[in-house]
């Protein structure tokens, strides 16, 4: 399936990760009756969905931090998100541009 998400989607996989963690991927949309892709599930938890994922304008010590491991690792998004477990590496990009 594509397209936007739906809420009832979101809360089938919400309550998925609830019960048997992030991870595994893979066995999502058979167990949960998602017509999604795995990667979509993953995508979708990681950018949306994951509690503590913090929205907004950037700290400026957020600032500095991207702007020093941009320095370092170039434009490896998902590298420097590790270093800002509440953003995303998306919107780590979306700043950066």
């Amino acid at each position: 399936k594509k397209g936007a998400w739906t809420a009832e989607e979101d809360i089938m996989l919400v309550s998925y990760v609830q019960e048997h963690g992030p991870g595994n991927w893979r066995a999502v949309p058979t167990k949960t009756g998602l017509r999604r892709c795995s990667k979509s599930c993953r995508l979708r938890w990681t950018n949306y969905l994951r509690p503590g994922i913090k929205r907004g304008n950037f700290t400026d010590q957020e600032e500095k931090m991207i702007i020093q491991l941009q320095a370092l690792l170039g434009n490896k998004w998902a590298a420097i998100a590790s270093y800002l477990p509440e953003r995303t590496d998306n919107d780590i990009k979306n700043y950066w541009k």
